[in-house]
């Protein structure tokens, strides 16, 4: 099959209109791109608003009918204050009832002593609420006690009080486990911020029994704080009471262990001074400052010694001797005065020989001179080393005499620590056991009841007014996203707008939603109802047609759809019957040979037809066109449906028919069948001057026009335009285009 119609013998131009097929599919956009506005959005809303509506719809009806349904909550509070500070006047490093340091940690085990299972058990025995039916419902109860009690909650100011009849028997311990978990989940602990307020509220379908909980917990936490405080006082006593007894003994012991060692070692100690040997560390102390000073003395004598022992080193002795300074002078003037009559005589003159001999005496008194001193240095040193001497043998004579008496009172001095640390001792428990003592009396409490729980009058749970405002903010709230998200997914076309934005095609127009009654099968809209706002589209469509090419107006027109059942057979008849009244005679070819349609729409026989003509048994004068009651406006249908419909279409019989019409009419008009999956259009688009495409509003999708557009480009055929069938009215609201469409929705 060659479905371009090019082979040997098979190359035609059935007219020159067909030039026009030759030109680029192509369309460019010069709008600008609008940015998303608020209106969008407000107009997917609108077109999604029955999506919103049965969702909001949904949640508030389902929220309504919960809510009254659930079965009434009743909250009883009790405030409570508790106090970090001890209430009693004395306090002491662990006891029992002071607070910890950190106050946050003090009322964080406040809190969770109030939500403690042991609290929940005392309680509960205090209340005996394991009798109590409301708290703790017996089996087998009847049908008329289960309908009672419902009419009973149903009146939110009648408490039910205890009833201490009925099986007082104590509940096992797995009893007792499921009534503490159950006790528990009724209560809530909140503390208020900033303050030492803390509420306990009991939460309970029976008003009474929230009230009597709540209570009963806040006095049991209060009685559960005392008697801690009492059990830890009691046991502290009773080991303090141990303690005491034990150091009295041992008290006396080394009291009479000190005194038999001072009388056998004939020690008298004067309160609490030992004078003896404060006497003797002061002596000591003043031997050892004039030890130092000798030391100091001699060591500044054998300074000066060690000067002298080195005749070659000038120390300090001699340096700041003013007699040798003198003598130094003297000679150094005598050896300047030499120095310079040397380079006028020489040394054997007399005067020179004089000056020597002058030198020589000052050099010989200032050697007697150092001889001197150094005979004095070291008899001071001498001195100095004998008094240190004397010193040092007086020291250590001192420092034997109070290590002798230190040894002697060593042993006293242990006595006496263990009589003072065992007294300390003793003392120390006397006063803990006093303390102890005024604690375990029970005459105050850091938690005080600020205010009791009344009996609730109204429900605390379900608040019906805030769960049906609640249901309607969060179903329109969810109304809208869920419309959003089917919008995000929804990738199919609404209007001429997202055509061209899309696809670059122009589009040539649009047709509203029209509703035909299922009698009626000839939908003539341009024809019986002329004056109509929808003719006037197709009028619309037909002269964008005549003005789509630059050249020539297209005549043959083919009018097709990516897909089935979208209304491209009332848009070919309608268009056709539109041309007819502005341009001239035209013709409608059913080229559906698989489906036709258009001999219902006008009521016309089919038995002679396209598919009749192309296989040969019917020529063109037999009958092959017929008549409408459309003024200018022939048919040919489709004929018997053929086995064989593609070969049909793409024989030469169909380029001749094409020809001889081309010549006869003004315009024509092919129908059709669908262009994806089947070869009858796209041969179709090839021979004739344009092509139309229809797509119809939210079921053709951007890709299925895409597709039908690369197809186009690649067989090299022209596309006219694209008409969007079935706009409804949502989908023109709060855009551009409801300003000049929106009359079709006002017929």
């Amino acid at each position: 099959m060659n479905i371009d119609g090019e082979g040997p013998g098979n190359e035609i131009k059935p007219y020159e209109a067909r030039e026009l097929s030759s030109e680029q599919l192509r369309f460019e956009d010069f709008e600008p791109q609008e940015e998303t506005h608020l209106r969008d959005y407000l107009g997917v809303i609108l077109r999604r608003k029955w999506v919103v509506i049965s969702f909001a719809l949904f949640v508030i009806i389902s929220v309504t009918i919960s809510t009254f349904m659930m079965r009434p909550l009743y909250k009883a509070t009790a405030v409570i204050r508790i106090n970090a500070g001890n209430p009693e006047p004395i306090s002491f490093k662990g006891d029992p009832a002071a607070p910890p340091d950190d106050d946050n940690n003090y009322y964080e085990t406040q809190y969770k002593i109030l939500r403690s299972r042991a609290l929940a058990k005392q309680t509960i025995q205090k209340l005996k609420l394991y009798v109590n039916p409301e708290f703790n419902p017996r089996p087998g109860k009847t049908l008329f006690a289960t309908l009672k009690g419902w009419v009973v909650d149903l009146i939110p100011f009648k408490g039910r009080s205890n009833d201490p009849a009925g099986n007082a028997k104590e509940p096992s311990a797995e009893e007792y486990s499921a009534l503490i978990n159950k006790f528990l989940s009724m209560i809530q602990v909140t503390p208020e911020k900033k303050t030492q307020l803390v509420r306990v509220s009991c939460v309970s379908p029976f008003p009474g029994l929230a009230r009597h909980a709540a209570n009963g917990l806040a006095d049991g936490y209060i009685d559960f704080n005392i008697d801690n405080r009492l059990d830890a006082s009691k046991k502290t006593g009773a080991i303090l009471q141990k303690q005491i007894d034990l150091f009295k003994a041992k008290v006396a012991a080394s009291e009479a262990a000190l005194d038999d060692y001072a009388s056998k070692n004939g020690m008298l100690i004067v309160g609490n001074k030992d004078n003896k040997q404060n006497i003797m560390v002061e002596k000591l102390a003043e031997i050892s400052q004039a030890l130092n000073a000798a030391t100091t003395k001699r060591l500044q004598a054998e300074a000066l010694r060690a000067q002298v022992d080195r005749p070659q080193a000038e120390g300090s002795l001699f340096v700041d001797n003013r007699l040798i300074q003198s003598l130094r002078k003297q000679y150094e003037s005598l050896q300047a005065q030499y120095s310079n009559l040397l380079t006028i005589y020489k040394p054997e003159y007399p005067k020179m020989q004089m000056l020597k001999s002058q030198m020589r005496a000052i050099l010989r008194s200032i050697a007697s001179e150092k001889r001197k001193l150094a005979g004095s240095v070291t008899s001071d040193y001498q001195t100095d080393r004998r008094a240190e001497n004397y010193l040092s043998q007086e020291y250590a004579k001192q420092e034997a005499a109070i290590l002798n008496y230190q040894k002697a009172n060593s042993q006293y001095q242990i006595l006496k620590g263990d009589v003072d640390s065992n007294r300390a001792l003793y003392n120390t428990l006397l006063d803990r056991m006093k303390q102890v003592t005024a604690a375990a009396t029970p005459i105050s409490t850091n938690i005080q009841v600020l205010d009791r729980a009344e009996l609730p009058m109204v429900p605390f749970k379900p608040n019906k007014p805030l769960n049906i405002f609640l249901s309607l903010v969060f179903g329109l709230g969810g109304g809208i996203g869920l419309a959003f998200f089917i919008e995000y997914f929804d990738n199919t076309f609404k209007n001429t707008h997202e055509i061209e934005r899309a696809t670059r095609l122009p589009a040539l127009g649009m047709i509203p939603m029209q509703k035909f009654p299922a009698v009626v099968k000839r939908p003539l809209i341009a024809y019986s109802q002329s004056r109509s706002p929808v003719a006037e589209a197709f009028r619309s469509i037909g002269t964008f047609i005549m003005l789509s090419s630059s050249a020539k107006p297209p005549k043959t027109i083919l009018i097709t759809s990516p897909g089935e059942k979208e209304g491209k057979t009332t848009i070919c008849i309608n268009t056709a019957m539109a041309l007819a009244e502005s341009t001239g005679n035209g013709i409608i070819i059913d080229a559906d040979l698989r489906k036709p349609k258009l001999h219902h729409s006008f009521g016309a026989e089919n038995a002679i037809g396209l598919s009749t003509f192309l296989s040969g048994n019917a020529e063109f004068e037999e009958g092959l066109i017929q008549k409408t009651q459309i003024n200018g406006l022939n048919i040919i249908t489709s004929g018997p449906i053929a086995p064989n419909p593609s070969e049909l279409i793409v024989s030469r019989r169909m380029k001749d028919l094409l020809e001889a019409l081309y010549t006869m009419y003004d315009f024509v008009i092919i129908d059709s069948p669908p262009l994806m999956g089947m070869s009858d259009s796209i041969y179709l688009s090839r021979i004739v001057d344009g092509s139309v495409i229809v797509i119809k509003a939210g079921e053709t999708t951007k890709q299925v026009l895409s597709e039908t557009k690369k197809i186009y480009r690649n067989i090299n055929a022209k596309i006219l335009g694209v008409v969007l069938n079935g706009i409804k009215e949502s989908d023109l609201k709060y855009n551009y285009y409801s300003n000049y469409y929106s009359s079709y929705f006002r017929e």
